[in-house]
């Protein structure tokens, strides 16, 4: 074996090894946290407006991060529960929980500026996942 038989020799492993890893780290890093149900329920007696939905992200910065989810400004009449599937991603399989935001009806018209927050439990977030919450949590 000459020195140019061993150079092309070791360019074909190395070009093998990076096609195989290459290959299984887009699924390895793929969102495994995909199509997460959230359900909340307004009990507050009177109509609501959910205004933000966030998660927690334990890989965000130095100690973690909320990042946002868009969600329209839904209204909710009492007793009303609001659901909807959304993919939580960059969380693949780490603990994270939820923050919905809404706000309570002024006194004249419109919406009061105070946004009132409800903050799930932690959980391991996976494929499928529901998470219920409700104003009363």
């Amino acid at each position: 074996m000459n020195t140019r038989t061993v150079t092309k020799t070791a360019a074909t492993i190395a070009l093998a090894a990076t096609a195989a890893f290459g290959a299984a780290a887009p699924a390895m890093a793929g969102n495994t946290c995909k199509n997460v149900a959230i359900e909340f329920t307004n009990d507050t007696g009177g109509k609501i407006k959910i205004v933000d939905i966030d998660y927690w992200d334990p890989a965000k910065g130095r100690n973690g991060g909320w990042r946002s989810i868009y969600v329209r400004n839904e209204k909710l009449s009492p007793g009303v529960t609001w659901d909807e599937t959304r993919n939580l991603r960059r969380v693949n399989q780490r603990q994270t929980k939820l923050r919905i935001e809404y706000r309570l009806p002024g006194k004249h018209f419109g919406w009061r500026l105070k946004k009132h927050k409800v903050i799930s439990d932690s959980f391991v977030c996976s494929r499928r996942d529901s998470v219920e919450l409700s104003t009363s949590d």
